[in-house]
C-alpha cells in the first residue's frame, strides 16, 4: 500500500498529470449522479418509482449504445471538437429534462430526452484513458490505469452522496440541473489544461476506416469486452442483492452500508494495485479474477448487515485491480488509433451486464431469496474467468 500511494505520487508530479485527474474526476461525476438525480427529479414530480425507473434506464440505454460511437469520434477527430459539442448538447438535454418534468410532459417525451442525455454524455473517460499513455512515461502506466479503476468508485460513491444532499437542501430539480453545471465547468476546465489542450488539438494521425465493429477485430479486446460483461453481471446481481438482504435483516437502507463497503475495498484494491506492476497482465487477471469469484462467495454466509459488510469489503478488493489490468491490456493490444473507441465498448459492456444482473437478480430474489442473486453474481464472476482463462491469443501485427 506504501509503494501504491508513492506511485500515485510520482504520477501526480508528471508534467500536465494533476490538471488530467483534477478535471478528469470534476467532468466524470455526472456519470455518478444522474441515475439518483432522475429518479428523484421523477419523484418530486409526482411520478410512480416505475416511471422514474423507465426515464433513468432509457439514459443509462443511451449511455451504453453511444459510448462506442463517442469513442470512435474520439478516435478519428480533433478531441477538443468532440468534447466541446458533446459538452454542450448533455447539459443542455438535461436542462429540457428538467423543464419537461417540472410542466407535466408526457412519460415519453422525458424518455426521449433521458435517452438524449444518455448518447451526449461527454467520453471523458476514454479521452483520458487515451491520454495517459501520451502525458507519462511507461514506468507509470500501471500507476495511471490503477488510478483509472480506484477512480469509477469515487464517482459512484461521492456522487450519490451530492445529488442527496443537494436534493435534501434545495430542491428534487438540483441534482440533475448541478449534473449539467459540473459537466459545463469540468469539461471547460479539463479541455483547457495546458498538456491536455495540446494533445487534444492535435489531428488524429492513426485513423481508420472501417465497419462499427472493426475495432473488436483483435481477439484480447473482444476477450476484454466479454470479461467486462461477465463482471458487470455480478456487479448488478450484488448490487440488487444488497437491499433485499438489508431489509430482512433491520432496513432497506442499511443496504448502502454493504455497498459502500464493495466501493472501499475495490479503493483499497486499487491503492495495492497502483504499486504492482505485473510482468504478465493476462496471467495477473486470471489470478485475480479466479480470487474475485472465490470472494464472492462470502456473502452467502452473512447473518448480518454488518457480517455482509466486512464480507463486501473483502469481496470487492479484486476489483479495481482487475480493470486497471484490462486498461493496460487494451492500451497495448487495440489497433493503433482505436483506443477511445475500446473503452468506449468497455463502457456499454458493463453497463449491459449490470443492467442484466439487475434484471434477472431481481427476479431471483423474489422466487428464492438473496442468495439466489449473489449466486448470479459468482456465475457472472466465474464467467469472467473462463473468458479469461482461455488460451493466449497468437501475437497480432502491431498497429
Amino acid at each position: 500500500m506504501t509503494r501504491g500511494l508513492r506511485s500515485y505520487r510520482d504520477l501526480l508530479a508528471q508534467p500536465g498529470a494533476a490538471g488530467l485527474v483534477a478535471w478528469g474526476l470534476l467532468a466524470r461525476m455526472p456519470i455518478g449522479m444522474i441515475g439518483l438525480a432522475q429518479v428523484l427529479l421523477m419523484r418530486g414530480s409526482g411520478e410512480s418509482y416505475a416511471d422514474a425507473g423507465l426515464v433513468a434506464a432509457g439514459g443509462a440505454v443511451a449511455y451504453a449504445v453511444g459510448a462506442p460511437v463517442a469513442g470512435r469520434l474520439i478516435d478519428r477527430r480533433r478531441p477538443f471538437v468532440v468534447l466541446i459539442a458533446y459538452g454542450v448538447v448533455y447539459p443542455a438535454a438535461l436542462a429540457l429534462l428538467v423543464v419537461l418534468a417540472t410542466s407535466d410532459a408526457p412519460l415519453w417525451s422525458l424518455v426521449v430526452v433521458s435517452m438524449a442525455s444518455g448518447a451526449s454524455q461527454p467520453p471523458v473517460a476514454p479521452t483520458v484513458r487515451m491520454l495517459w499513455s501520451s502525458l507519462v512515461v511507461s514506468s507509470h502506466h500501471s500507476a495511471a490505469f490503477a488510478f483509472e479503476a480506484t477512480a469509477q468508485e469515487l464517482l459512484f460513491i461521492t456522487g450519490p452522496l451530492v445529488v442527496g444532499v443537494l436534493t435534501a437542501a434545495f430542491s428534487p430539480s438540483a441534482g440533475v440541473i448541478a449534473a449539467g453545471v459540473i459537466s459545463i465547468v469540468g469539461i471547460a476546465g479539463f479541455v483547457m489544461t495546458g498538456p491536455v489542450r495540446h494533445y487534444l488539438l492535435k489531428p488524429r494521425e492513426h485513423a481508420r476506416r472501417g465497419h462499427p465493429l472493426s475495432t473488436l477485430a483483435p481477439p484480447m479486446v473482444r476477450r476484454i469486452v466479454a470479461f467486462s460483461v461477465g463482471y458487470g453481471l455480478a456487479f448488478g446481481a450484488v448490487e440488487v442483492a444488497m437491499p433485499a438482504f438489508a431489509e430482512a435483516h433491520g432496513g432497506r437502507e442499511l443496504g448502502s452500508i454493504c455497498l459502500a463497503a464493495w466501493s472501499g475495498g475495490s479503493l483499497i484494491g486499487g491503492l495495492l494495485a497502483a504499486g504492482h506492476r505485473p510482468d504478465d497482465p493476462l496471467r495477473s487477471l486470471r489470478l485475480i479474477s479466479v480470487l474475485f469469484a472465490v470472494l464472492l462467495l462470502l456473502p452467502l454466509l452473512a447473518g448480518s448487515v454488518w457480517m455482509m459488510s466486512v464480507f463486501m469489503l473483502i469481496a470487492g478488493l479484486p476489483i479495481a485491480p482487475s480493470f486497471a489490468l484490462t486498461y493496460g491490456m487494451v492500451q497495448h493490444t487495440a489497433r493503433a488509433g482505436t483506443q477511445a473507441e475500446v473503452f468506449g465498448w468497455l463502457s456499454t459492456a458493463i453497463v449491459v451486464g449490470i443492467a442484466a444482473g439487475a434484471a434477472f437478480g431481481g427476479s431471483l430474489i423474489t422466487r428464492s431469496g438473496t442468495n439466489a442473486s449473489i449466486l448470479l453474481g459468482v456465475i457472472g464472476a466465474v464467467a469472467a474467468v473462463a473468458v479469461v482463462m482461455l488460451p493466449r491469443p497468437a501475437a497480432e501485427p502491431a498497429g
